[in-house]
């Protein structure tokens, strides 16, 4: 087994150009239309209403032929929708309404939009990951592959009674975009010298640093700037007026570092160690529920299995990133995101750039990685200031954030439920279709509002020759169990269904036929092109024709 953790992280850094930041409002006053221009929200009082025909007494409340009454209510308290012609004007219909003595009140039947919580955070307009609002340079037609954090922050911005644990290098916590959401140990007295909680760590006020044997949870610039990049995506401290915002705006980060030196190396004793902390932390009445992993590269080791099946127990999540070497680590297990397979509270994190595409260095995994976040070009909290990474650490500590949220909208989820929410609700995209396991990019508000995807139409998005005798057909809304392929027109044998390529919502991404050598050169032949439709019988639904060729 290896001894040590290479530290998973491909880093591009870059300076900041500062722009003058304005307010961003969630509704544009100026273009949204307030309420609609044909219809007015009329209340009857008591004793108003008649016998008479309501379409009739629409007609006389407003003074318009053709009006007609809607009752909203069914406790027949004389609440009515008066629809009329766009001849009478709204503003019209309502002074008419008021002035007839039936009527207790008339109002516009107002319009509401869906509201995004857009902090003021100056370098939020370069945080696409978050949102489309924070993307300065791109195209406002079209969506970044965000998580959909405006939205979820309608909803909850996180807790201060929640603990992100930023098991990594040290966390600048003294940051100005991180000293608020820092940890403190409620039993500890800093700088007395004593172990004042008994756990046996001296002065542990924020954390431990396990790589040098110390409570100095941050030595410098040039070891930890990656804890505190990642400490900033989970929670740098949100609509204060300063640098970024993370995915929780309320939480707390605890600094567990284990990796340290010019490599970022760290020991599995020492990871273990940081669990077990964390555990009895939360055995003492410490709110802990998230572990950070932004790390990776171990051999597979009994001792941090059991240390994260032990935390799971204790009601943790363990978040770990999926890892840089862009490998397919189901064939070559990657540690310790392959735990994702068999611990229910271990989720793993592939990267995705703006588009949605994959990020070409992220490792994937139909079996060992759970999901994917924004890893590419990610702007967070910098010892000193500010900066942008990118890799699966990045991605890592958005699904984090995700955690807080939820476990802070619905604190009695376990961490198994939490996965499987993130997991479930995540948005498919065409890039990680069979390769995650819902072939999915985590999205905040869909997890907050246990939303899973609807079923979509069939679209086959690859054709893929893995043996001389079988076909395999990768993309979305496959029907379970009776999916038709046509190559040509000629419909195929009956496909091989896998469940495990199933989505929440029941269809899947992957279709296998197994046609014989013979019959496969016949079907496909080598260097010629063909077109591939998948057909669902019960809903009679066609995929659009792709083309394919073997080559």
């Amino acid at each position: 087994m290896k001894k040590s953790l290479a530290l998973c992280a491909c880093l591009i850094l870059f300076s900041f150009v500062v722009i003058p930041h304005t307010n961003v409002y969630s509704q544009r006053r100026d273009t949204a239309q307030l309420y609609a221009d044909d219809r007015i929200v009329v209340k009857l009082k008591a004793g108003a209403e008649s016998n008479s025909d309501a379409d009739v007494m629409a007609e006389e409340i407003v003074r318009a032929p053709g009006a007609r009454a809607e009752v909203l209510t069914r406790r027949h308290d004389g609440v009515r929708l008066i629809h009329f012609n766009r001849g009478l004007s709204v503003e019209d219909a309502l002074r008419r309404a008021k002035e007839d003595p039936r009527v207790e009140y008339a109002e516009p039947d107002y319009f509401v939009y869906a509201m995004n919580t857009v902090p003021n955070d100056p370098f939020f307009n370069q945080m696409w990951g978050l949102s489309n609002d924070g993307c300065l340079l791109c195209d406002p037609s079209q969506q970044t592959a965000n998580i959909d954090a405006t939205k979820a922050w309608d909803m909850t911005t996180g807790s201060d009674n929640i603990v992100a644990v930023v098991l990594d290098t040290g966390v600048q916590l003294q940051h100005e975009d991180l000293s608020a959401n820092a940890w403190v140990n409620p039993r500890e007295i800093a700088g007395n010298g004593l172990d004042d909680d008994g756990n046996e760590f001296v002065d542990d006020v924020n954390g431990w640093n396990f790589y040098n044997g110390n409570n100095s949870t941050f030595v410098g610039a040039s070891e930890d700037f990656h804890g505190t990049h990642v400490a900033g995506s989970i929670g740098a401290v949100g609509n204060n007026g300063i640098g970024v915002t993370g995915v929780a705006w309320h939480v707390k980060i605890m600094s567990l570092k284990f990796l340290g030196g010019p490599l970022g190396k760290g020991s599995t004793s020492n990871a273990v160690r940081g669990i077990n902390y964390a555990i009895d932390m939360r055995n003492r009445g410490v709110n802990v529920r998230v572990i950070n992993a932004s790390w990776g590269g171990g051999s597979d080791s009994l001792a941090l299995r059991q240390a994260i099946s032990d935390a799971n127990n204790a009601g943790i999540l363990f978040v770990c990133a999926a890892g840089n070497a862009g490998n397919n680590i189901d064939d070559a297990l990657s540690f310790p995101a392959a735990y994702s397979i068999d611990l229910p509270n271990a989720i793993s994190v592939a990267a995705i750039g703006q588009s949605g595409n994959l990020a070409s260095f992220s490792n994937f995994g139909h079996k060992s990685v759970s999901v994917a976040a924004p890893g590419v070009s990610i702007v967070s909290t910098y010892p000193g200031g500010y900066n942008s990474l990118q890799g699966t650490s990045m991605s890592t500590p958005y699904v984090s954030g995700v955690a807080v949220l939820l476990w802070s909208h619905e604190p009695s989820l376990t961490p198994a439920e939490v996965k499987q929410r993130i997991v479930d609700t995540s948005q498919p995209l065409p890039s990680l279709v069979s390769i995650l396991a819902r072939s999915g990019r985590a999205s905040a508000y869909d997890a907050l509002i246990n939303q899973i995807p609807p079923p979509q139409a069939p679209e086959v998005i690859g054709v893929h020759f893995y043996s001389l005798k079988a076909v395999t057909i990768d993309g979305f809304g496959f029907a379970n169990g009776s999916a038709i392929i046509e190559v040509d027109g000629v419909p195929l044998p009956t496909a091989d269904y896998d469940s495990s390529f199933a989505l929440a919502n029941g269809t899947l991404t992957q279709l296998r036929v197994f046609l014989g050598k013979k019959p496969l050169k016949r079907t496909f032949p080598f260097d010629v092109q063909v077109s591939v439709v998948v057909i669902n019988p019960t809903t009679g639904e066609r995929s659009p024709r792709f083309t394919t060729a073997r080559f």
